[in-house]
């Protein structure tokens, strides 16, 4: 047995060598298919640093077994050692062809996706990011869309459609939203078809520990009266300008930009730095005179004395142009201002402050037709004493908000600067699971201050309610009843100084958002 024991184990060992040789070099090539039932889930999650990082040196290093310096370890990856994976650089430029390692080729990536980089390497950019599109159709009914002085119901046909993209980062937090739609008559004998575009922009950004930065852009083109209006979660701020003026049938375009600076002193002072521009124009050419421009630059300080208490103060300068330069005029408003918080869900706040407003209009004393006219320039100064109210009260299923606000403004280019009393208020309610109440009411009374316009005036009441049913989390019907009152005594182009104008609509909406990061 001894001496038949050697030749049998030099046989055994002659059968086993071909067997270990090719064990041998299967474990160290990179063979798709044995990735194939690598955990994609683990590769795309727990390995995303070392995947991008080894993917973009794969045509370079293919023919070395050891993983990429740069990788950090991974005991829960399952891919085996040397796992070479396969990038979108390689795979197009054939380099994983022609790898003595990939013998069977590139793998399609609906077959084999754990082998291009998985979405987590993009987390930089796609982290806690989200989208939401939106579309809306519907009917309305319009008293007035003609834009005839007398009553004259009209049926609508809308399509609206919005896009909005929101990130969130540690520091800075931005968004941008688009929409745009048509509104057009369905029949009858007057033709009645608005246009309606808005785009919004912000940005949120901790400078520092103590400094933060705020900046906001609205824009809106429209022919439709009612659009400035519809939306009483934008009702006018401090520095917002006059939305009372209603102008039917007139294609206008207006841009609403600013920016807020504050920086924290301590734990109870802070400063506040803002500046603002506005500008309305309208396309028409009757009305191109009536494009208002504004500016404004403001410095407050704040002190909270109590948790519920806060006083301050400060400066704001405007600067307003109405039309090309025919009419100018500065207004300097200085401010005191208190807050106070009377329960956790009810606050109200108070400004009141001395104000100067300087004047300078073009006044046409003589015209040569074909030639020009001769201008006589009047300046002239205008003090009061400018005041303002904000109330807010919250509930877990209500809230209700209402301000008053008396200074001198823009008059939407009609009257230069005015002298405005401005009340506005809005309320919401949460009915049930699925029904939601939204109420609003805005009043403005304008007085021109313009020599221009001296003794002008424009008085206009605008209201709206309306109800939301959920009907799932995407699906929406929504339907409101707004109303416009206006009254003047000089409107370009018309004879009858007041209009009334009524539309009820209905409205299905479709919603989807989603977010980009896994």
């Amino acid at each position: 047995m001894k001496r038949q024991l050697g030749p049998i184990l030099i046989v055994l060992a002659l059968l086993a060598a071909p067997a270990a040789w090719s064990q041998s070099s299967s474990s160290s090539s990179t063979d798709p298919s044995q990735n194939g039932s690598t955990d994609s889930t683990q590769n795309g999650s727990n390995s995303s640093s070392s995947t991008s990082s080894s993917s973009t040196s794969s045509s370079s290093t293919s023919s070395s077994s050891a993983p990429s310096s740069s990788a950090p370890s991974n005991p829960t990856n399952s891919s085996p050692t040397g796992f070479t994976p396969i990038g979108p650089d390689s795979s197009q430029t054939g380099a994983a062809d022609s790898s003595p390692q990939t013998t069977n080729g590139p793998q399609a990536t609906f077959t084999h996706p754990e082998q291009l980089p998985a979405l987590s390497t993009l987390n930089e950019v796609t982290a806690n990011t989200g989208v939401v599109l939106s579309v809306a159709t519907g009917i309305s009914a319009d008293s007035n869309a003609s834009g005839a002085p007398t009553t004259n119901w009209l049926g609508l046909a809308s399509i609206y459609g919005t896009f909005g993209i929101t990130q969130v980062r540690p520091h800075v937090n931005w968004s941008l939203n688009y929409g745009g739609g048509t509104l057009q008559a369905l029949g009858g004998q007057n033709y009645y078809n608005s246009v309606s575009q808005a785009g919004t922009a912000g940005v949120l950004w901790q400078l520092a520990k103590r400094w933060q930065l705020v900046l906001h852009d609205s824009y809106i083109y429209t022919s439709d009266p009612f659009q400035p209006y519809l939306t009483i979660n934008y009702l006018p701020t401090f520095n917002d300008p006059n939305p009372t003026i209603y102008i039917p049938q007139a294609t206008s375009q207006m841009n609403t930009g600013t920016a807020d600076l504050t920086y924290q002193l301590s734990a109870h002072d802070t400063v506040d730095i803002s500046g603002f521009e506005n500008f309305l124009r309208y396309q028409q050419s009757v009305l191109s005179l009536q494009n208002t421009y504004m500016w404004a630059g403001s410095a407050f300080y704040e002190h909270e004395v109590s948790a519920r208490l806060a006083v301050g103060g400060g400066y704001e300068f405007s600067a307003l142009d109405f039309g090309h330069g025919e009419s100018r005029a500065g207004v300097s408003t200085f401010e005191g201002f208190v807050s106070y918080k009377i329960n956790p869900g009810m606050s109200l706040a108070a400004w009141i402050g001395p104000e100067l407003t300087n004047t300078k209009d073009l006044v046409p004393e003589f015209c040569f037709p074909g030639y020009g006219c001769i201008y006589q320039v009047i300046h002239s100064s205008y003090f009061n004493v400018a005041e303002g109210a904000n109330f807010t009260w919250t509930r877990a299923h209500n809230a209700f908000h209402a301000k008053f606000s008396h200074r001198v403004t823009n008059g939407g280019g009609l009257l230069g600067a005015v002298k405005l009393y401005m009340f506005s208020a809005d309320y919401r309610q949460i009915l049930s699971s699925r029904w939601s109440l939204l109420a609003g009411v805005l009043y403005g009374a304008n007085t021109s201050i313009s020599f221009l316009q001296i003794n002008e005036y424009l008085n206009s009441v605008t209201a709206q309610v309306g109800f939301t049913r959920a009907l799932n989390p995407a699906w929406n019907l929504n339907a409101f009843f707004a109303v416009i009152d206006q009254k003047q005594n000089n409107i370009p182009g018309y004879t009858n100084p007041q209009w009334i104008d009524n539309r009820i609509s209905l409205s299905l909406q479709y919603n989807w958002g989603h977010s980009l990061g896994r």
